[in-house]
């Protein structure tokens, strides 16, 4: 059986969690976007990344491979490859991957697309506890329970990924990492980002983490503000840099909102502050301080104030819940690849 990952369209943000899934298993990531081509290339150097034009893309791939895996959910990628499945009498088979584990879009009509799934990887119990709220897990053939498998693709290719780290390091490195501002209105950027930059103090690092729907969508502010930073050594933008946890364990402390990535700091168990733009609250607030909007002025004394605070045993709760316990990588590429004998025998044409 012939696999690839497959990211169609501009998802930048899919990359970090395909490209390790794809270089564990040994199989091509199958790009739409020649930037996306250029990134993984550069970040994930021994991935084989193969760039297909969005036209003919669903026929060679309908024609080449058999299973694949993917972050969006199947009647999106049903759309673009109907056509070609028809016309090729041939059905491929798909695994979604998840693209982190967040708090937004739990009350969205989209992400219960996933009922049409046949089989996915999970990291733990909270994802799947998602997946059955949305009724998204019942009917799926098989399942891998993956663990942090991000954390553990890190760890084996370390050396290569903190190569990349070349921020001078401050008294104190902090990350900001907002969503985008989806329908849920939970991005904390357009308030809180010209106060962080603003405020920031001379010996403090600041790395801001732009989620690639943020620039796409808002491409103007955020180029503006990179223009009217451009040149402080302690501001760092990034944008095209798509591996997250050599980030998180550079820096010192989590400054964020909704984003996954919170739930991907509770790896290093460090000081994480949450701002509650929307106020609606998140599940992931109870590992750290919260910081409303009329507060965000007074953000880096509030830091400063509570930076001593123990939440080590909320974190570890919730990291436990949401990734489980470690896996080796081997284990999870034997797992992974078992899931293939769901589809075997079930090269199914139409």
């Amino acid at each position: 059986m012939k696999a690839a990952g497959l990211i169609y369209g501009p998802q930048a943000h899919y990359l970090d969690h395909l490209a390790p899934i794809c270089h564990l298993l040994e199989i091509p990531l199958i790009v739409t976007e020649e930037r996306l081509q250029v990134c993984a290339q550069k970040f994930y150097p021994r991935l084989k990344v193969k760039l297909l034009d969005y036209i003919h893309a669903p026929e060679q791939i309908v024609k080449n491979f058999d299973l694949i895996f993917y972050s969006m959910p199947r009647p999106l990628f049903d759309e673009v490859f109907f056509f070609a499945q028809q016309f090729m009498r041939k059905k491929l088979h798909t695994i979604w991957c998840p693209h982190g584990n967040s708090d937004k879009g739990r009350h969205s009509v989209f992400m219960e697309a996933l009922k049409e799934e046949e089989a996915a990887l999970v990291y733990g119990k909270r994802i799947i506890d998602f997946l059955i709220e949305k009724g998204a897990f019942n009917q799926l053939k098989g399942y891998v329970i993956t663990g942090n498998y991000r954390d553990a693709f890190y760890r084996k290719e370390k050396a290569f990924f903190d190569s990349l780290i070349n921020f001078k390091p401050g008294v104190r490195n902090i990350l900001y990492a907002p969503t985008w501002q989806d329908y849920e209105k939970s991005s904390s950027f357009f308030a809180a980002c010209p106060i962080l930059l603003k405020e920031l103090p001379k010996n403090h690092t600041l790395i801001i983490k732009l989620h690639p729907n943020l620039v796409l969508e808002n491409e103007i502010e955020v180029q503006n503000l990179i223009w009217k930073y451009e040149g402080k050594e302690n501001i760092h933008f990034l944008i095209d840099f798509p591996p997250v946890y050599p980030i998180l364990d550079f820096v010192d402390l989590y400054i964020g909102d909704t984003s996954s990535i919170g739930y991907d700091f509770l790896t290093f168990n460090k000081p994480m502050f949450f701002l509650n733009q929307n106020q609606l609250g998140s599940y992931l607030y109870r590992c750290g301080i919260v910081i409303d909007p009329p507060d965000y002025e007074e953000i880096y004394s509030i830091i400063e104030k509570n930076i001593e605070l123990d939440f080590s045993k909320a974190r570890k709760e919730v990291y436990e819940e949401t990734f489980g316990k470690e896996k080796s990588l081997d284990l999870v590429k034997q797992e992974i690849l078992k899931l293939y004998e769901l589809f075997s025998n079930d090269l199914s044409f139409l």
